[in-house]
């Protein structure tokens, strides 16, 4: 890729035996299992994360969430009526700081409490695989705290009290969480460029990299039987907009580059599902980075959807592609055409570019070659027809009215379950009925190791050299108490050779104040 991405994953959280006799048990009803605090739950299992030289706090004079790409600013923000509003008596007595539960950790990822969903959030890094391994280290490290806060709560109250985590983006009770994509890119581009190209690869790119999904959710209705591809598609209301948690956009707004401001602009994508399939995630991405580059070179989509919220509903709900939406001129099209077009494009511009960049094309064009002809093809690859797949071979008839059975969603919830020993997908993956892209072997490695020159190494050599004297920590910057003194390392370049010089330079450093010193142009050697 041409570009740094980064991914954030919002982790769902199901807890199991609780009752009103476990610790902070509420008097009031809730959502959730009686006794459940779920901020409460979340901080705690954010916090039982078992890596050593990890960072606790975060500095957030840099984030505005309310500036909008469309050179306003947002008076609010719009809150998810569905939100759990729970019992909070344990999650009331934390200090904001202790709820949050940031940490920074050496491999240069951020992993906190956001509304109460542990959400994992990678380094960016300009590689397409070693953002997969991170990606999967994420799960590592998500399952290592998992398995450390059930360890707790079994001291506490008992075995049968266990919290449980799932990649997922759905909890059935009308909530979503989201996986975004940050991609960096050129603020010179136009947004009325960004917007037209990049919407119909978001509303059709779930053919290959939806999550797949048991029944059919609407506002204030109940779940309706169906499959369909995607985990999210049910949840948009908007083709445009900077929300998130509510009146969410398939086009996300939000201007916080985390990075030069002038230069540069982040692509917030949240029209997305969290994928299981290391190869759906690396397409997810690979695919998505090839049209920016298509629309920063001048690139402008000669069609257009509609209406692309619509679109994202029907394209999601009907599995054998066949259906058509409707464009703004011209004949209706299918999403698999309107893919063609898309990958027409990207091949004509950049095919031969690089190794990363012919892998992304010929596996694209093979997965809609078989989504037109055969799609159990796909059956080891794309995460909805690996479901599809299992679940028609474990009970299920093709029968539409089949697809609404609670087992089959409890099932559904099971693939995405990342303790190894209860997870479906993770089933499939040791029976070799799944395709990996990463050496297994290296995810604990990636668990600890941030992508390699990049802001995430710079913070995680910092970490590990300096950590008791950071003070305040955030993308693009490191505070440190020098003396008497804050001293804040600007970290506004992503990638390349500024990058590489100060990691070297923290490597020979004998001391902070050697590396301040010479950091400031001083006299000391460094």
């Amino acid at each position: 890729m041409r570009r740094p991405v980064g991914i954030e994953t919002e982790y769902g959280l199901n807890c199991e035996g609780f009752s009103a006799t476990s610790p902070g048990a509420p008097t009031g009803p809730t959502d959730g299992p009686p006794g459940v605090d779920f901020g409460y739950e979340c901080a705690s299992i954010v916090r039982a994360v078992p890596f050593p030289g990890a960072f606790r706090g975060w500095d957030y004079r840099g984030e505005d969430p309310y500036q909008d790409l469309r050179g306003m600013r947002a008076d609010q923000l719009a809150r998810d009526p569905n939100d759990l509003d729970g019992p909070d008596e344990r999650s009331r007595k934390l200090s904001r700081d202790e709820l949050l539960a940031n940490t920074v950790l050496l491999n240069g990822a951020r992993y906190y409490n956001d509304h109460n969903h542990p959400e994992y959030c990678t380094e960016a890094t300009p590689d397409l695989f070693e953002l997969v391994a991170q990606d999967r280290a994420g799960e590592r490290i998500v399952h290592a705290s998992e398995t450390a806060r059930n360890e707790a709560l079994a001291r506490e109250v008992g075995p049968a009290t266990r919290v449980r985590l799932l990649k997922n983006n759905t909890d059935y009770h009308g909530r979503s969480y989201g996986m975004h994509e940050n991609y960096l890119c050129a603020r010179s581009t136009s947004l009325d460029a960004l917007v037209r190209g990049m919407t119909p690869h978001l509303v059709t790119r779930q053919l290959y990299a939806g999550a797949g999904k048991v029944g059919v959710e609407t506002s204030g209705a109940p779940i309706a039987p169906g499959f369909q591809m995607s985990q999210r598609a049910d949840f948009f209301e908007e083709r445009i907009g900077i929300n998130t948690t509510a009146k969410r956009p398939i086009f996300n707004t939000r201007d916080e580059p985390h990075a030069s401001s002038t230069r540069y602009r982040r692509l917030h994508c949240i029209a997305g599902d969290a994928n299981r399939s290391e190869w759906a995630t690396a397409m997810k991405v690979g695919t998505t980075a090839l049209v920016l580059d298509l629309i920063e070179d001048g690139w402008t989509a000669e069609f257009e959807i509609a209406d692309p919220v619509k679109a994202i509903k029907d394209i999601s709900r009907d599995t054998t592609m066949t259906a058509t939406v409707p464009m703004t001129a011209g004949r209706p099209m299918t999403a698999v055409a309107i893919q063609h077009l898309i990958l027409h494009a990207c091949r004509a511009s950049f095919a031969g570019r690089d190794p990363e960049t012919d892998w992304v094309l010929s596996q694209w064009a093979e997965a809609l070659d078989a989504l037109g002809s055969d799609p159990e093809r796909l059956a080891t690859r794309v995460d909805w027809i690996i479901k599809r797949s299992l679940f028609v071979q474990i009970g299920t008839t093709g029968d539409p009215r089949t697809w609404g059975d609670a087992r089959l969603r409890r099932l559904d919830m099971a693939y995405h379950m990342i303790d190894p020993r209860v997870s479906l997908f993770e089933t499939l993956r040791k029976q070799g009925r799944v395709i990996n892209l990463v050496d297994q072997d290296r995810l604990d490695t990636c668990a600890q190791t941030p992508p390699a020159g990049t802001r995430g190494a710079i913070r995680g050599a910092l970490l590990a050299r300096f950590g008791p004297q950071i003070r305040k920590l955030e993308w693009d910057s490191v505070t440190f108490d020098v003396g008497s003194k804050e001293w804040r390392l600007d970290l506004e370049d992503i990638t390349g050779p500024v990058i590489d010089r100060v990691i070297e330079l923290i490597d020979r450093s004998p001391d902070l104040s050697s590396l301040v010193a010479t950091m400031k142009g001083g006299s000391r050697d460094a």
